[in-house]
């Protein structure tokens, strides 16, 4: 999906921060790692981690926890998404499922909150917020 989104080559490069800075994604180690991606600190064969390393993958795995209890909502939301079998790469289209259930996920959690938003002390927006409606 990197490679093909060309991300790093077309995408990253135009992106900015309001402060004029690029911004990165964090990928844990089963991501690509390219331009725009970074991952977590390792010890190297002649230098362990420094304290702030320690301390930056702790603070990125809490991060990526509450990302993967979003997408746990959505497989629990509509299960078909856990069904491997019932998608075809290329004939199906596999992405979009995703990012509608994804959506719908966001919206049940404007009206009615969720478990990952109490955890991390994060208020959900109102639909209108997350919408955009004015």
């Amino acid at each position: 999906m990197y490679t093909i989104s060309q991300f790093g080559q077309e995408i990253w490069p135009t992106m900015r921060l309001p402060s004029g800075r690029q911004p990165l994604v964090y990928g844990d180690p089963a991501y690509f790692l390219g331009p725009g991606i970074i991952g977590a600190y390792r010890n190297l064969r002649n230098r362990d981690m420094t304290p702030a390393e320690r301390q930056f993958n702790k603070h990125m795995s809490r991060q990526r926890m509450s990302v993967e209890w979003g997408f746990g909502k959505a497989l629990m939301q509509w299960g078909f998404l856990g069904h491997k079998l019932n998608f075809k790469v290329g004939l199906s289209p596999v992405g979009s499922y995703y990012a509608i259930c994804i959506l719908l996920a966001n919206v049940h959690t404007c009206y009615w909150g969720s478990a990952t938003s109490v955890k991390f002390g994060c208020q959900p927006p109102s639909i209108f917020e997350y919408l955009d409606f004015e």
